[in-house]
């Protein structure tokens, strides 16, 4: 539940466009009330103002209602679990491989999606004909390395996903977490989902959730393909 800046609560500071969302969305299935502030990009960037809220200017960043900022998704969810998850419906069921599938869901497949990210940024951004020689060195990048690593991550989750979530039986941790990457990859149509069934419904019964259809409406956008 949202507030209009409601003192006593933990306010969370959400980036249109972002893996903030993931955050968002995990604050919808606590069910818990906290206030809600949507930045905007500007020219593709954080606006200037989320400086303020934290010396690194990106989101997310979640204060808590001792004032005390946290960033990095994983951080966020962490505090979120141990503050505000009672009942333990979002506990890990095995915390070292709760906390393996939520490392490698930032360390190892955000970064490669990164690479050609990069690419597709300066060769948007960079005048004829040098942005078709950039695609076609995105192209073979592609074939040569990111491909095939995108192939090895991918059979790896798809073996990791023995039941409906990573977690488990229940959603966790891992599950929000491997989310944006997910996501990400989806819309700019990195990686075929459709070779990749288990993950392809993991990501359905997300998109299924009454959480993350809340979460979707409060939030100010999430259009990662013009990224």
């Amino acid at each position: 539940m949202v507030s209009p800046n409601k003192p006593g609560l933990p306010t969370f500071h959400h980036l249109n466009d972002s893996q903030s969302q993931r955050i968002l969305w995990f604050l919808e299935e606590l069910g818990i009330e906290y206030n809600l502030v949507c930045h905007t990009r500007v020219e593709g960037r954080a606006p200037p103002e989320l400086k303020n809220v934290h010396f690194m200017g990106k989101a997310p960043v979640l204060v808590t209602p001792d004032n005390v900022p946290i960033a990095e998704s994983s951080a966020i969810l962490g505090y979120l679990i141990d503050a505000y998850d009672k009942d333990g419906r979002f506990a890990a069921q095995d915390k070292v491989r709760d906390e393996s599938l939520s490392s490698f869901a930032g360390s190892t497949i955000g970064t490669i999606g990164m690479i050609e990210l990069i690419f597709d940024i300066v060769a948007g951004r960079s005048p004829w004909p040098l942005s078709i020689l950039l695609g076609g060195v995105k192209s073979n990048v592609h074939k040569s390395f990111t491909g095939p690593e995108y192939a090895t991550q991918f059979q790896y989750l798809e073996k990791e996903l023995t039941d409906d979530w990573f977690n488990g039986k229940n959603l966790g941790r891992s599950d929000v977490m491997l989310s944006w990457p997910m996501d990400f990859l989806a819309a700019k149509k990195y990686v075929d989902f459709e070779k990749y069934p288990k993950i392809f419904q993991w990501r359905k019964r997300i998109q299924e959730r009454d959480a993350w259809k809340s979460a979707m409406e409060k939030g100010n956008g999430y259009n990662l393909a013009e990224m």
